[in-house]
């Protein structure tokens, strides 16, 4: 199979997860929302605002300056969310490596967790660069390098997300200037390992055991889980994660980059 065939089968399973995921995102969203006020604190938008990876929608109202919201996003099934939610938005089905929008036509562009995903970061920022105007501001949040601990102490696979330093070298010099950058941890805490577990599940993403049956595996049912063969296995798990426990319930932790960049001027 050849990259570009394997990068369009990849999209595709990645579009039918999340818009599996679209009718209860908001159930499951707190890491995001915890990062969007983030983003929020960082922006001052204004005319166009293109949300890249937008998922089933973000509430701008609060930007005054904004008089128009589009939403581009693989998964067909965010979108039709959005249009339920937000039916003022624009609405855009595609990949952010290639933006369907004409050059300088956006005046500022935001992504909340969705970069993390992108399996070419220096496309998608070229992309974003060309539909951005000279002087536009770009604002992001990507899920970062040593997240999910909590998930590799348990014997989980864990995504090898990038670092800051591989995030930031993907962004043409020549095209945009850093205005600020930094790593910060968001920790969200559940009242049992399935929530725990579900959490990343009902927001579109995926975790995986060491087991091949881990998906024939009735003791954790749609919850994927490493070397269990039976119950005892996964009471071991449960007992396991309980040594993590806090006085708030069971941490899970995401290390976020967030990154500020303007477009250069031509």
């Amino acid at each position: 199979m050849n990259q570009r065939v394997a990068q369009s089968v990849n999209d595709q399973t990645v579009a039918q997860r999340f818009s599996a995921a679209a009718k209860h995102y908001h159930e499951h969203d707190r890491v995001q929302k915890l990062s969007s006020m983030q983003l929020f604190d960082a922006m001052s938008p204004s005319g166009v605002l293109l949300d890249i990876g937008a998922g089933p929608g973000t509430d701008f109202s609060q930007f005054s300056s904004v008089n128009q919201v589009i939403t581009l996003d693989i998964a067909q099934g965010m979108l039709e969310q959005v249009k339920l939610d937000f039916p003022d938005y624009q609405t855009v089905c595609a990949n952010a490596e290639s933006i369907p929008l004409a050059d300088n036509s956006i005046d500022s562009a935001y992504s909340n967790l969705a970069l993390q995903w992108c399996g070419d970061l220096s496309s998608s920022f070229n992309e974003t660069a060309r539909v951005l105007t000279a002087g536009g501001e770009y604002h992001l949040a990507i899920v970062a390098q040593d997240s999910l601990p909590e998930l590799a102490e348990l014997g989980f696979r864990v995504n090898a997300f990038r670092s800051m330093e591989e995030i930031l070298s993907h962004f043409d010099r020549d095209k945009w200037q850093i205005i600020s950058f930094e790593t910060t941890a968001i920790s969200v805490y559940f009242a049992d390992l399935k929530s725990l577990l579900y959490s990343i599940k009902g927001v579109g993403a995926s975790i995986h055991g060491n087991s091949d049956d881990d998906d024939n595996n009735e003791s954790t049912k749609e919850q994927p889980s490493p070397g269990i063969r039976g119950r005892g296995d996964w009471q071991k798990l449960l007992a396991l994660a309980e040594l993590s426990r806090t006085v708030q319930g069971l941490p899970l932790t995401y290390q976020i980059a967030l990154i500020s960049a303007k477009k250069l001027r031509d």
